[in-house]
Parts: structure tokens; C-alpha cells; sequence
């Protein structure tokens, strides 16, 4: 019987992401076409100055300005993993299917943990593809100095978007509107540190930081389901 229980574990783990993938397929539909819609309007527009205005200049702007092309992108990962967090738990908590969903034949953390990974996966995936977008993109235009420079400047806002969505998803889950209320204030001052308006490079230093504090971010979810299920 153990075995067997053991053998339909990844059947249930499955399953529970093809319901997370249902509810949240048009938000990462629609995510994503915002973000191709808005590189590509930059590379058009990046194309155009190009033509326009020489290569020497808008290298001598770049250089001596400090211009980043993807400052459009700076709030749509914040965006992107607040929207799946709110299509994910709120429908949870609405229609009050968490306790259901914690009912399954899984342990609870193993399920909550399953929702989690799931919405990191998918943000991932999405980001990644932006990330490469953008590598290759500046890449066909610029040099690999320039290149970096971009890159070095959404990478912060990148991992702003992952810390998005575990903070919405605390929040979401949380029980009683008060806490929530505080979760959300915290919540702000945290993702505060992922916008810091600075020179590209000059968060090199503050990433393991904002890593780690990602990782934390991971078990704050596992307090509001604790308060849930005391009935708070």
C-alpha cells in the first residue's frame, strides 16, 4: 500500500500543476505579449536612432548618459509576478477551494510547495525568454559592453519580479485582512530594494542579498497557510 501511495504522488503533483497551469494560462499569455509587444517596440526604435542618428552619437549618448533601452520593462516583471500570484491564490481563497486543494492525497507543505514551484517555473521560463530576447537583440546592434550594460540593469528588476510574486502570494493567502494589510507594507519595503534607481553593475554586490532574501520569501507562504488552517 505504501508503494503504491508513493507511485501516485507524481500523479497528484501533476495534476496540481495542470490546475495551476488552467487558471493562470491568459495571464502568462497576456504577460508575454506585453513583453514582446515592448522589445519590440524598443528594437524598432533602437533601429531607427541607429539610422537617424548615426552610430557614433548614440554611442556617445550611451557612454556619456547612461542610457538603458529597457527602462519600459523596469515594472513589468514586478507586474508579471503579481498578476500570476493574484490569478493563482486568489480564486483559492475566494472560492474557498484551499482547503479542498489541501486535502489532497499530498502532504501540505508538499502542496504548497507544488503551487509555489509552479508559479516560479513558469515566471522563469517567461523571464529567461526576455533575458535571451534581449542578449540577442542589443547583441545585433552593439557591441558585447553594451550588451552587458542592459542586462546588467534588468537583472535586478528580474529577480524583483520572482520576489513579487512569493510576497503576493503571502499576501493572497493570508487569512485575516489586518495582517494582510501589514503583509503588504512589508511586502513593499522588501521589493523597494529591486528598484533602486542606479548605474547598471552598481547592484553586483547586493545580489546575493536579494537572492537570499528571495529563498526567505519562499517560507512566508507556509505562515499564512498555518494561520488558514487554525481557522484565524
Amino acid at each position: 500500500m505504501e508503494s503504491k501511495h508513493n507511485f501516485q504522488r507524481p500523479t497528484f503533483t501533476f495534476q496540481l500543476f495542470f490546475k495551476e497551469w488552467i487558471k493562470s494560462r491568459w495571464a502568462l499569455l497576456v504577460t508575454l505579449l506585453a513583453f514582446v509587444g515592448i522589445i519590440t517596440y524598443t528594437f524598432i526604435g533602437m533601429s531607427t536612432e541607429l539610422r537617424v542618428l548615426g552610430a557614433g552619437t548614440v554611442w556617445e549618448s550611451i557612454v556619456m548618459k547612461g542610457i538603458i533601452y529597457f527602462d519600459s520593462l523596469k515594472y513589468l516583471f514586478l507586474l508579471a509576478g503579481v498578476l500570476l500570484a493574484v490569478v493563482q491564490y486568489t480564486p483559492e481563497m475566494i472560492n474557498k477551494r484551499l482547503k479542498l486543494t489541501l486535502h489532497l492525497p499530498l502532504p501540505e507543505r508538499r502542496i504548497v510547495l507544488s503551487m509555489l514551484l509552479y508559479g516560479l517555473l513558469a515566471l522563469a521560463v517567461l523571464f529567461l525568454l526576455v533575458y535571451g530576447a534581449v542578449r540577442i537583440g542589443v547583441g545585433r546592434y552593439y557591441p558585447v559592453e553594451i550588451t552587458q550594460w542592459n542586462l546588467a540593469a534588468i537583472l535586478p528588476w528580474l529577480w524583483g519580479g520572482i520576489a513579487a510574486y512569493l510576497l503576493t502570494a503571502w499576501i493572497t493567502i493570508e487569512p485575516a485582512w489586518k495582517q494582510r494589510l501589514c503583509n503588504g507594507l512589508v511586502a513593499l519595503c522588501l521589493l523597494r530594494l529591486f528598484y533602486f534607481d542606479e548605474l547598471p553593475g552598481a547592484y553586483a554586490p547586493l545580489l546575493p542579498f536579494l537572492i537570499t532574501l528571495i529563498v526567505l520569501s519562499v517560507s512566508f507562504s507556509f505562515y499564512s497557510i498555518i494561520r488558514f488552517k487554525e481557522g484565524v
